[in-house]
C-alpha cells in the first residue's frame, strides 16, 4: 500500500517567495545577489531528460477519489472511475433496540418490541472539496466578500456591514433577505431565512459544471484484502490505476443507473421527529442542519433492506472482516459525458446514507398506559466508505509526439520535450552528463577554488501546446531522487512555511518548483533552488543522482508509490503526484534550434576564492 515518506504535490512556481500571494511575477536567469561577493559569476551546465510513460500506478486509498473525464487535444483523455469498500464499524442498531432484545422481548420493558424496521430510501454521498475561506471572519468568504479583509465591508450593499448581518441572521449576500421589497437595513422583521446555510466555493471540480453524465453504481464481487496475501499476510496488498474489476467482470447487482448534473446548493436534513413541547412549530418541517454541497444519488431500497437491515445482529454486521467478505464494496463509474467533466471527491467523507422508519412505543410522557400509542418513527444510519479504495484511471488517445519521446528515451536518445502527467508521465533528469560519468566542463570547474551561491533548475513551458493561458496548468512540481523516490537534501534542508491559513501547497518556498508568470501574468516557466545538491557534487565529490521529475499536489506529502514503466520494471513515485490528473508539456534538453534558448538548463552562480 504505502510505501514509504517522501514529499510531494500540486505546485506553483516562484523561486524566493515570501509573501502569501499564490502569483508572482520573476524574470528567469535574475537572482539575489549575496554582496560580500563583487566577482560574482554564473554559469549554464547542461541537464538531459528522458521521458518516461507508466503503465499503471499505485492508486489504493489516496486522499481523495477521482470521477470524470478529460479530453485534451495533444495529451489525449484521462477517464477515471472508482472502487471502495464500506467501513460499517459504527453502524450499530437499528431502531432503539438490538435485534437480540427485539427477539427475546422484555418483561419489566414494555417499550421493547420487534422494530420491523423499513427502508424508507438510500442515497449515495459523495461531497466535493469545498472552500470557506473567510479572512475577516464576517461570514462571508472570500471570494464573494466585496472587501475579504474588512469586516465592515457591505457585500449586497444592502447599509448594513457584513459583519452586523451575520450577528442579526440576515443574508450578507441578498439586500432583501426575505423578499418581501425592504431593504434589510429598514426591515423590522425577516424571515424565511436560515443563518446556519453557507455558500461554499467549490474548487474540486474542473471543466464544464453545467455538464450531465451517466453515473452508475454496482455491487462489487472481488474480495479486496487489504493484507498481501502473496506475502504471507505481513504486508500491505497494493492495488493499481489499471485494477478494473468491473471490466473483468466483477460486479453484481445495478444500484444506480441514471443521468447526473451536478448541484452546488447545500442539502437541507430535517428533523426526524416533531418535539411535543414546541405545539406552535412542526419541527418536520425545520431544518435540523445542512450537508455540504455533494453529489447525492438514489441507491436501490430493497437491495439494502435485505443486505443491511434485514441482517441486523447477524454475524455478517458484527465485525468488518465478516462485512467485507459478505459485501464487497461499490464500484462507481460515470459515463456518457456531454463536456469535460472532471471530479476529485472528497473520501473522507463519502458515505452511504440509509433513511429508515421502525416501530415505536410512544407513551406520551405519561404513566397511563392508556394513552400509549405504536407509531413509526424515522432514523438515519451513515456507512462511511473505508477500508480499500481505488482510483481507475485510463489514458487514451495522447499525441504521437508523446509516443515518439517515450521511444526515443527508451533508446537512451535525451528528449525534446518533457511531458509530465502525475498517473501517467513522468521525466528523468541527468545533471551535468548523459551518463554516470563527470562530463570535461564539470571536470575543469571543480578543479577551479569556487563557493556555489546558488544553482537553479529551470524549464520552460511549450505554449505551443497549452497555449497563452491555461487554466489546468500544474501549480507546482516536484524534483526527487529516480532511484528510490526519496527527497533531495535542498527538500529536507527547506524548512520555510507558508503561515497563511488559506495557502496550500506552498511551503518549501525556497525549494520551489512553483508555476511562474511574465509581466503580462502568462505562465511561462518552472524553477527549483537546488544549490546545495549542486554543491554537494561539484564541491564535495556526491553522486550526482538520476532525478526525477513530476507534479505534485501537496508538497508536505511524504509518502510514496509504485509506478510501473514495464510489467517487470518498477519506479518509486510521490503518493502527490498521482492526485493531480493535469499535464504539462515542457522543453526538455534537445529542443529544435528555434526553442534553442528555452531548452531546460542548470544555472550556476558562484564566486571563485
Amino acid at each position: 500500500m504505502f510505501l514509504k515518506k517522501v514529499n510531494l504535490l500540486i505546485p506553483i512556481l516562484i523561486l524566493f517567495f515570501t509573501s502569501s500571494c499564490n502569483k508572482d511575477y520573476y524574470s528567469v536567469g535574475i537572482e539575489l545577489y549575496d554582496n560580500q561577493f563583487s566577482d560574482l559569476k554564473s554559469k549554464i551546465f547542461p541537464v538531459f531528460s528522458y521521458q518516461e510513460s507508466l503503465d499503471k500506478v499505485q492508486t489504493n486509498n489516496l486522499s481523495s477519489l477521482h470521477l470524470g473525464i478529460y479530453n485534451d487535444n495533444f495529451f489525449g483523455k484521462i477517464n477515471s472511475s472508482f472502487i471502495s469498500q464500506l467501513n460499517i464499524s459504527s453502524i450499530g442498531d437499528f431502531g432503539d433496540f438490538s435485534q437480540e432484545q427485539e427477539n427475546e422481548g422484555s418483561l419489566t420493558d414494555i417499550r421493547v418490541m420487534v422494530e420491523d424496521e423499513q427502508i424508507t430510501s438510500v442515497y449515495l454521498d459523495l461531497p466535493f472539496y469545498n472552500n470557506t475561506n473567510d479572512s475577516d471572519n464576517d461570514g462571508v468568504i472570500d471570494i464573494y466578500d466585496v472587501d475579504p479583509n474588512n469586516s465592515l465591508s457591505d457585500s449586497d450593499t444592502d447599509g448594513l456591514s457584513d459583519l452586523e448581518e451575520l450577528r442579526l441572521g440576515t443574508n450578507p449576500l441578498n439586500p432583501d433577505t426575505d423578499n418581501d421589497g425592504i431593504i434589510d437595513s429598514q426591515d423590522n422583521e425577516t424571515i424565511g431565512y436560515n443563518p446556519d446555510s453557507q455558500v461554499y466555493e467549490i474548487d474540486s471540480i474542473f471543466g464544464n459544471r453545467n455538464g450531465e453524465f451517466d453515473l452508475k453504481v454496482f455491487e462489487l464481487t472481488y474480495y479486496l484484502n487489504d493484507l498481501d496475501p502473496s506475502n504471507n499476510f505481513e504486508s500491505l496488498k497494493e492495488y493499481f490505476s489499471n485494477d478494473d474489476f468491473y471490466q473483468e467482470g466483477f460486479y453484481g447487482e445495478t444500484l444506480h443507473d441514471d443521468k447526473v448534473k451536478l448541484d452546488f446548493n447545500e442539502i437541507s436534513v430535517f428533523y426526524n421527529e416533531d418535539d411535543p413541547a414546541t405545539e406552535d412549530v412542526n419541527e418536520l418541517n425545520e431544518v435540523n442542519y445542512f450537508e455540504t454541497p455533494r453529489i447525492r444519488v438514489p441507491l436501490d431500497t430493497d437491495f439494502f433492506q435485505q443486505l443491511i437491515i434485514d441482517k441486523e445482529g447477524s454475524d455478517e454486521l458484527a465485525k468488518q472482516s465478516s462485512f467485507n467478505n459478505y459485501f464487497k464494496g461499490l464500484i462507481v463509474k460515470a459515463e456518457n459525458f456531454s463536456d469535460n467533466l472532471y471530479m476529485l471527491l472528497d473520501l473522507s467523507n463519502a458515505r452511504v446514507v440509509i433513511n429508515y422508519d421502525y416501530n415505536y412505543y410512544n407513551a406520551n410522557g405519561t404513566d397511563d398506559v392508556t394513552d400509549d400509542i405504536i407509531e413509526r418513527k424515522k432514523k438515519t444510519s451513515s456507512i462511511p466508505f473505508g477500508g480499500v479504495s481505488i482510483n481507475l484511471y485510463d489514458h487514451t488517445g495522447y499525441s504521437q509526439q508523446i509516443v515518439d519521446e517515450i521511444n526515443s528515451s527508451k533508446e537512451n536518445n535525451t528528449s525534446k520535450k518533457i511531458y509530465l502527467n502525475g498517473s501517467k508521465f513522468i521525466s528523468k533528469l541527468k545533471l551535468f552528463s548523459d551518463g554516470n560519468s563527470i562530463s570535461e566542463d564539470l571536470r575543469l570547474f571543480k578543479e577551479n577554488d569556487i563557493l556555489i551561491n546558488e544553482a537553479n533548475l529551470v524549464l520552460y513551458i511549450d505554449e505551443s501546446i497549452h497555449g497563452a493561458n491555461d487554466i489546468y496548468l500544474p501549480k507546482r512540481l516536484y524534483l526527487y531522487s529516480f532511484n528510490n523516490g526519496e527527497p533531495i537534501e535542498d527538500y529536507n534542508k527547506d524548512q520555510t512555511v507558508d503561515f497563511n491559513p488559506f495557502s496550500r501547497n506552498t511551503n518549501k518556498y525556497t525549494f520551489g518548483g512553483f508555476l511562474q508568470y511574465d509581466s503580462s501574468n502568462n505562465p511561462i516557466s518552472y524553477k527549483f533552488d537546488i544549490t546545495n545538491h549542486v554543491s554537494n557534487i561539484i564541491r564535495h565529490d556526491s553522486l550526482n543522482i538520476d532525478l526525477g521529475l513530476t507534479i505534485t499536489s501537496d508538497i508536505d506529502n511524504l509518502f510514496l508509490r509504485k509506478g510501473f514503466i514495464s510489467p517487470t520494471k518498477t519506479v518509486i513515485i510521490p503518493e502527490s503526484s498521482v492526485s493531480f490528473p493535469f499535464p504539462v508539456a515542457l522543453f526538455g534538453s534537445n529542443p529544435n534550434l528555434q526553442n534553442i534558448s528555452k531548452q531546460l538548463k542548470l544555472e550556476v552562480l558562484y564566486s571563485e576564492y
